[in-house]
């Protein structure tokens, strides 16, 4: 006698950055942009991350097959003209044209001119000043991880799943390669903070198109579950060896907007930031010199990039700390999708809780129910006190 056919089971799949950091950034706003088919038609945050990532792996290739004198060219074309002729292929102009292209095919498009020159001059920087001192220690770009976890249960609400799938991406450095890359500012930076840095062990490298965030802030701690839960993921893949660090690459820092430095005067008089220039430097003195509407300077390029390069050390319980709050993040995101379900109403159920930049970028913000600029404290969705 034939077993009975079962149903299908359901296996939510979640992305490490596409779902639960977005959701993070705010609920409502991931709802739109990845729970509906409305996508949204200037996701200014992605595609500049995207952007940057594409450019670096890109490169990366190339420089695998041969091209390996930097500084490389960047020439990029204007929108409403062809490229310039005799541009070589590691062109970074070509390179970013290519990744636009294949951007733009996903709907994902720069927001503004400005954001687009900003974009190439800050992917130019990064290939030319990073590219030398980390393409040498990649032993494998763009390494897919995935893992399962089981679903914490939602009070009140029936269960669609009892695990969900979480998967990622990233680059990986050996610390033998590490170890004996003298002169290295990306080894120099890991060796510091891990002194005893296992010969059997790799690091785990991640992209992010953004400025270094302070210490006390979400997206600090978010940074770091980030690189504790690829290293999680990557143990669980079979024939891996262990990671001992993680190392995030704020490329914005390689080109810090007037904005920029506006919130790091402010952060170095709080505290909130590890890295300052040293007193009595150059870069102190421009800095504390410098004013809003004034011409950014240009500060020394060891300065930007140790501001750029933040070395997280991963171990057993680091990593199961992470791993546990990403589970608490599905759990909300799997309540929200129950209480919809449930209700038919997307505004009272998911969290509108983007900062001033992520609502200032946002398709949605001109019938959100609490916009960055207008939220009031303990503001809770659906809650009386929701504006």
């Amino acid at each position: 006698m034939l077993e009975k056919r079962r149903i299908p089971e359901l296996v939510p799949r979640y992305s490490l950055t596409g779902d639960l950091l977005s959701f993070l950034r705010c609920g409502l706003l991931y709802r739109y942009q990845n729970g509906s088919a409305l996508p949204p038609s200037r996701p200014v945050q992605v595609w500049f991350g995207e952007f940057i990532h594409g450019v670096m792996e890109t490169a990366y290739r190339m420089w695998l097959e041969g091209a390996r004198t930097f500084p490389w060219p960047c020439n990029p074309s204007s929108p409403l003209q062809p490229p310039p002729s005799g541009r070589a292929p590691h062109d970074i102009g070509s390179i970013g044209e290519l990744v636009e292209t294949t951007l733009s095919a996903a709907g994902k498009t720069p927001r503004s001119r400005t954001l687009r020159e900003s974009a190439y001059q800050r992917a130019e920087l990064a290939v030319n000043h990073v590219g030398p001192h980390l393409f040498p220690l990649i032993v494998a770009a763009e390494e897919k991880v995935i893992g399962t976890r089981e679903l914490q249960p939602v009070a009140g609400a029936p269960m669609r799943a009892r695990m969900y799938e979480l998967h990622g991406i990233m680059d990986v450095l050996s610390s033998v390669s590490v170890a004996s890359a003298a002169g290295n500012v990306i080894r120099e930076a890991v060796r510091r903070v891990c002194t005893q840095l296992p010969p059997d062990a790799d690091i785990i490298v991640d992209y992010k198109g953004s400025r270094r965030p302070p210490t006390a802030h979400p997206y600090w701690e978010q940074g770091g579950w980030q690189l504790q839960t690829y290293a999680w993921l990557r143990s669980r893949q079979s024939n891996t060896r262990p990671v001992a660090a993680g190392v995030l690459l704020y490329i914005n820092e390689l080109a810090p907007a007037a904005d920029d430095l506006t919130t790091l005067l402010r952060e170095m008089r709080d505290g909130g930031t590890d890295i300052v220039p040293a007193a009595g430097s150059p870069d102190a003195y421009q800095l504390n010199t410098w004013r809003p509407g004034a011409e950014v300077p240009t500060f020394s390029l060891d300065f930007r990039m140790a501001r750029m390069i933040r070395v997280v050390p991963i171990t057993e319980p680091s990593m199961n700390a992470a791993i546990a709050a990403f589970d608490e993040v599905v759990r909300r995101i799997e309540s929200c999708v129950a209480q919809e379900a449930a209700h038919g109403d997307i505004l009272r159920h998911w969290p509108a809780e983007g900062d001033e930049p992520t609502c200032d970028a946002c398709d949605f913000r001109h019938f959100c129910p609490a916009p960055a600029q207008h939220r009031r404290p303990g503001y809770v969705p659906g809650a009386p006190n929701a504006p």
